[in-house]
């Protein structure tokens, strides 16, 4: 006879400390609709006007911080953003190349907003598993 998962411990404890809830804290955000939550930017590609957000506003819309995005990226769980602003003159960091912001289409974080309501949620640690299906899911609905 074991423990079967730390609810078995815990119970249904809440998410802070002492019997009172904090004061400050601020409900979480609900993933929706972009247009109502971000405001987009708008360029011309090949002559045709596009919306596209940035990798900060894809985060604040996940309530996540865009380090994750640019993480998720990396691994592979999402496909590099087809496209970013155009490079600075400056370098600001000393001995990096700057390749500019990341830009993604309304489809694009609509797609990955569903994927994550769907496969990841709230859970703040997945198997293994449910990251190859959120991977797969993103591959096969990803446009350009």
């Amino acid at each position: 006879m074991g423990i079967e998962s730390l609810d078995d411990i815990f119970g249904d404890l809440p998410n802070y400390p002492g019997s009172k809830e904090p004061k400050n804290r601020k409900p979480p955000k609900t993933l929706g609709d972009p247009s109502v939550t971000l405001k987009p930017t708008f360029y011309t590609i090949n002559g045709v006007r596009q919306e596209f957000y940035t990798v900060g506003q894809l985060a604040k819309l996940l309530n996540r911080k865009p380090v994750t995005i640019r993480m998720w990226e990396s691994r592979g769980w999402i496909p590099p953003a087809i496209y970013r602003t155009a490079i600075p003159e400056k370098s600001q960091l000393p001995g990096k190349t700057s390749r500019g912001r990341r830009l993604y289409t309304r489809a694009q974080v609509e797609l990955i907003v569903q994927a994550v309501e769907q496969f990841i949620g709230d859970q703040p640690r997945l198997s293994s598993a449910k990251w190859a299906e959120f991977k797969r899911y993103i591959k096969q609905h990803w446009t350009k």
